[in-house]
């Protein structure tokens, strides 16, 4: 797994390893359970997901496909443009540009605060009424200098039957969010039985009935919602119930966004997070999405971003990690997927369109808190440096603790444990406090430049520069080789105790440094002068410099 595999596993294998997560919540056809709700509603219930609109259900298998049994074969799939070779070694800053200086006009490159960026796919009830566990998760939430929520909201909870509209079982969560200050996006989805052909299949629903239920719900929450996310992870038949339809898909949205902009003018669109290894062919990255360009032009003027979830290997391999493993086959990293959705989106004439990370992370399961914590602030900084426009870890909360399936590691995402039982166990992991350290030193800032190039960093050793309004300057600092890439001629250098020593030269107008470990907690500054030496390791390091241009804020100042 990770860095030790060399070579490709037999498709069926493969499938069953890295498809079958979740353990025994996971898999299955859809079958009808009673409503916890309302016992009289016969509601069709997704694997993985229990159907009470209250409980912390969103149902998805991290960025996963559905499961594969050892008979099975993949489905041939669409015949795309074939792939360009794979280069022996592609580092994330392509090498033919020249490296721009390393202060001089340092400026925010256009992305949003680092505290805007940062948020949670969220499980929280969203029915109407008191819920301390969703009161203890938004107040949480306060404690960042921004924060965004990304939650279900099931159709066939909200409109059970035609036209029936239930708005007590979904308003909680919009509206309770918009009072704390945090911004709330809606996941428009699944199918319900009523508007399907096949009442099992949620692929067969009728496009005119969901593009309704869309327009409903921008009509109740104008005023708590902007931002609509048009289904999730549609490119898998876990969540389509038949083989995945990029062009049908991309109708239904089309229906869905004419319908949203009507009832909300000034609301957003969102193309439907894709998995990072689809199920139409797993090694051509986001193939769904470029399918569904090429047979709807039109998606370009319907859409106004495009959410991705872009987990790595398994959910294993580090942000950073690359590894080639044939001419046609690559476990990219988080850089590299989001360098191929922009390509697609160019290529289709939509490439200013944002992209949101509606969904990643790693489990404390097979890793262990400390990499997930050192993955989780690492992943933050690359979006921000990638121009990521949102930035959603999947989840708040741990489930139950599971040890059954073949992977049982999806109950274990949370960025706090498992409330327990009786719902009163309150511990954050060690992942949380790293997202809190970045925003209490950088949330203010915008990211300016990766200082990499200039400095003659090696790929995956990261220099970030960011700024605050008032031109106050932040770096983050990591060497990102923990996991180092491999490609078909090697590997390159690194390994878990990576470090790389850095003569840092500071910047002229330089009065001061404050020094900061990944908590956010200040150590002992480095010996300095014209320059700061400092030895960077796979934690996260902030260098705060104080300039005599600048005013820039105190760490946790608002």
């Amino acid at each position: 797994m990770g860095t030790t595999m060399r070579g490709i596993l037999p498709a069926t294998a493969l499938a069953v390893l890295l498809w079958g997560c979740g353990g025994g919540t996971s898999g299955g056809d859809a079958t009808d359970v009673p409503d916890a709700v309302d016992p009289g509603m016969d509601v069709p219930a997704d694997p993985g997901v229990t159907d009470d609109p209250g409980v912390r259900d969103e149902g998805a298998d991290p960025g996963t496909p559905p499961d594969a049994s050892p008979d099975s074969t993949p489905d041939e799939g669409p015949t795309p443009d074939a792939p360009a070779d794979v280069p022996v070694d592609t580092p994330d800053v392509p090498a033919d540009v020249p490296p721009p200086p390393l202060w001089e006009n340092l400026a925010p490159a256009g992305g949003g605060r680092l505290g805007s960026i940062v948020g949670v796919a969220s499980h929280m009830n969203v029915a109407a009424g008191e819920d301390v566990e969703r009161a203890f998760e938004l107040a949480s939430y306060q404690e960042f200098s921004g924060f965004r929520i990304r939650r279900g909201m099931r159709w066939n909870v909200v409109e059970p039957a035609q036209d029936d509209w239930r708005w007590e079982r979904v308003s909680g969560g919009p509206n309770d969010s918009h009072d704390a200050g945090i911004r709330f996006m809606p996941m428009l989805a699944y199918g319900n039985k009523w508007a399907q052909a096949d009442p099992d299949i949620y692929g067969t629903l009728n496009i005119a009935d969901y593009a309704d239920y869309a327009g409903q719900m921008a009509a109740m929450f104008c005023d708590k919602a902007k931002d609509y996310e048009i289904w999730n992870e549609q490119d898998t038949e876990r969540f389509w119930h038949m083989r995945p339809d990029p062009e049908r898909y991309a109708d239904m949205l089309i229906a869905a966004s004419a319908a949203i902009r009507a009832s909300c003018p000034d609301a957003r669109v969102v193309f439907g997070g894709l998995t990072s290894y689809g199920e139409l062919d797993m090694w051509d990255r986001w193939l769904f999405l470029r399918l569904a360009l090429q047979a709807r032009p039109e998606l370009c003027t319907a859409m106004d971003a495009v959410a991705l979830h872009p987990y790595t290997w398994f959910q294993f391999d580090s942000p950073e990690h690359d590894e080639v493993l044939t001419e046609f086959a690559t476990k990219d990293s988080q850089s590299a997927m989001t360098r191929i959705a922009r390509e697609i989106l160019e290529d289709a004439g939509c490439g200013d369109k944002p992209l949101l990370f509606t969904e990643l992370g790693w489990p404390t399961y097979d890793l262990t808190d400390e990499q997930v914590a050192r993955f989780a602030v690492r992943s933050l900084l690359l979006a921000a440096r990638d121009g990521v426009e949102g930035w959603y870890w999947y989840t708040f909360w741990d489930d139950p603790p599971e040890s059954g399936g073949i992977r049982p590691h999806e109950n274990h995402f949370g960025l706090w444990r498992w409330p327990g039982a009786d719902g009163t166990i309150r511990e954050a992991k060690p992942a949380w406090h790293t997202l809190k350290g970045a925003d209490s030193l950088l949330g203010h800032h915008r990211f300016a430049r990766d200082l990499g190039p200039a400095l003659g960093l090696p790929n995956d050793v990261y220099v970030l520069a960011f700024v605050d309004e008032d031109g106050g300057i932040g770096l983050a600092m990591w060497d990102g080789r923990e996991m180092p890439d491999e490609w078909l001629d090697g590997m390159d250098a690194g390994g878990p105790d990576t470090t790389y020593a850095l003569e840092l030269p500071l910047p002229d107008c330089t009065t001061g440094t404050r020094h900061f470990d990944m908590l956010g907690d200040p150590i002992d500054d480095p010996q300095e002068g014209a320059s700061v030496a400092l030895t960077l390791t796979p934690e996260v390091r902030y260098l705060l410099i104080d300039c005599a241009s600048s005013q820039s804020r105190q760490p946790g100042r608002p």
